[in-house]
C-alpha cells in the first residue's frame, strides 16, 4: 500500500500506460488526495479521463515522446506516434487546462533530411493553434547496443547543430518563437555518449584519463584519440 504521508506518488516502468489499469491505479492516487507523476506517457495511450486525472493529481506539463521529427523518421525508429497522437495530445492538454505540452524528440535519426525538419515546423504551426505553450526536448540520436539501430552512424556535432537551427529558423519565420519553445540538448556530450555507446574496452580508460583532465569535451575528445578510441559497430 500507500505510506499515509506520502504527498506524491510516482509511477516508474517502461511503459506505464500500456497498464491495463493504469486508469484505475491514478484515480486511486488521486482520490486519496495525492498527486501522481507518471515516468513515460505515449501519445498513443492518452484519453480524455487519464490526462483529466492526471490534471486532478497536479501535472503542469503534459509531456509525451514522439522519438522523430517527422512521420517518416518516427517509423525508422519504429514508433507507433502518428501526427495525430501529438495533435490529440495538445488537444487534451488545453482541455484540461495544463499549462505546457512537452514532446521529446530526436536529431539526427540515421536517413533524416532538411525535409524532416520543415514537415516538423508544419506540424509547430497546427499544436500552436491547439494549445499556446510548447516545448520540443531535442536530444541528437545515439545508437544504442542491443537496439534495432545499433551501429548506425553519429550524424555529426555540425549536422546536428544546421538542423536545430534550421528549426529555429523556420519557428521564427512562422512567427511561433513565442509559442513553440526549443530545448536542445548539447551535439557534442551527444556525441561523447555516442562515442562511449558504440566504443569498447578502451572507452572506459579513456573516461578515466578525461575525468582526471578535468572532463571537459577537449579532454574527452583527447583522451579517445589517445587510447584509439573508434565506433566498433554491433557486436
Amino acid at each position: 500500500g500507500i505510506p499515509a504521508e506520502a504527498r506524491r506518488v510516482g509511477l516508474v516502468g517502461a511503459a506505464v500506460t500500456d497498464h491495463p489499469e493504469i486508469r484505475a491505479i491514478v484515480r486511486g492516487v488521486v482520490d486519496g488526495g495525492r498527486e501522481v507523476g507518471i515516468s513515460s506517457l505515449r501519445a498513443d495511450k492518452l484519453d480524455d479521463e487519464l490526462v483529466g486525472l492526471l490534471a486532478r493529481g497536479g501535472y503542469r506539463t503534459l509531456t509525451v515522446a514522439a522519438d522523430g521529427v517527422s512521420e517518416r523518421m518516427r517509423r525508422v525508429v519504429e514508433r507507433s506516434t502518428t501526427e495525430r497522437h501529438l495533435l490529440r495530445t495538445a488537444e487534451l492538454a488545453a482541455a484540461h487546462k495544463l499549462p505546457t505540452v512537452k514532446i521529446y524528440m530526436m536529431v539526427g535519426v540515421p536517413g533524416e533530411t532538411d525535409a524532416d525538419v520543415d514537415e516538423l515546423v508544419a506540424l509547430s504551426r497546427e499544436l500552436a493553434a491547439i494549445h499556446p505553450r510548447v516545448a520540443y526536448g531535442l536530444a541528437p540520436f545515439v545508437a544504442k547496443r542491443n537496439t534495432p539501430l545499433d551501429g548506425a552512424a553519429f550524424a555529426g556535432i555540425d549536422v546536428v547543430e544546421a538542423r536545430l537551427a534550421r528549426l529555429k529558423k523556420g519557428l521564427a519565420a512562422a512567427r511561433l518563437g513565442g509559442k513553440v519553445e526549443v530545448r536542445p540538448t548539447s551535439a557534442r556530450w551527444a556525441w561523447v555518449e555516442y562515442m562511449l555507446a558504440q566504443g569498447e574496452r578502451r572507452a572506459g580508460l579513456a573516461v578515466i584519463d578525461a575525468q582526471r583532465a578535468g572532463g571537459s569535451f577537449a579532454a574527452y575528445r583527447k583522451a579517445f584519440a589517445a587510447h584509439g578510441v573508434e565506433p566498433t559497430g554491433p557486436r
